[in-house]
């Protein structure tokens, strides 16, 4: 019995595909390796006899294990685990290790085999990720501050580099900025150019929010024309909350005070 080697990765799409790669060609024994996250809502306790390894983030060993399994399995399984890797589960690296490797041994066909555990497990994942970065690609809102659209959401799953290339597309002349206040990044867009993602300091955090609550009249336009269409008669809130969940709705202009 060999101890378990487990491979810390840092909580970000290059630092778990680096983890992926750098477990893939060790050669150690897929049973006997573990990848674990590396963030501060990640918190696990050491074994004892096992053996850990700090990965450091590598842009160029990910782009190998991105081709690796574009090419040897399908450009729909990466999305797949890009999805998983964006996810708020605590042991989604090693969700997405274990199932690649029964992947590269089934190929394309892997995600039509839900009896297996680590194919459910990513199909889940990859559907409620999925569904939430929908959703807020329906629901998100803009304030507008000087000449910059804001908007602010609160996800459960890191989507901001799901739903920025959607707006990105569509107000390609604008400048923009989706703040996700829970993991504390912003999908960033200046007019007419590329869109970016970054951390947000603190400091910035309350000034995001400070321009997004001081709002030039966008917001108050949106509201007027949502209450004009209303057509009281024919409310009915238990459809509603089924066509926009409760918990999209905090920053949404039209249910405001």
């Amino acid at each position: 019995m060999k101890p378990v080697r487990v491979y810390r990765c840092p909580d970000t799409i290059d630092g778990i595909m680096t983890g992926i790669y750098e477990a893939g060609i060790s050669r150690y024994g897929h049973d006997y390796i573990r990848l674990e996250v590396i963030s501060p809502d990640c918190v696990s306790e050491m074994q004892l006899f096992s053996e850990y390894i700090e990965i450091i983030e590598d842009a160029k060993k990910a782009a190998l294990a991105a081709d690796s399994i574009i090419k040897k399995i399908s450009s729909a399984v990466y999305i797949s685990i890009i999805h998983v890797l964006l996810s708020d589960k605590s042991d989604k690296a090693d969700i997405a290790y274990h199932f690649l490797v029964y992947a590269f041994h089934i190929g394309p066909g892997v995600m039509s085999a839900l009896q297996v555990p680590w194919v459910k497990q990513v199909f889940e994942i990859n559907r409620a990720v999925g569904n939430e970065s929908h959703f807020f690609r329906e629901f998100l809102r803009f304030s507008q501050t000087d000449g910059i659209y804001i908007s602010v959401i609160e996800p459960k799953n890191h989507v901001i580099p799901l739903i920025t290339p959607h707006f990105a597309d569509r107000l390609n002349t604008e400048s923009f900025i989706i703040y996700d206040k829970i993991h504390m990044e912003a999908g960033i867009h200046p007019a007419s150019g590329d869109w970016y993602i970054r951390h947000i300091l603190p400091e910035e955090s309350l000034q995001l929010e400070k321009m997004y609550n001081n709002d030039d009249g966008l917001a108050s336009l949106w509201k007027t024309f949502f209450d004009a269409i209303a057509i009281k008669e024919r409310a009915n809130p238990s459809l509603q909350r089924n066509m926009c969940p409760i918990h999209f709705r905090k920053h949404m202009t039209e249910f405001k005070d």
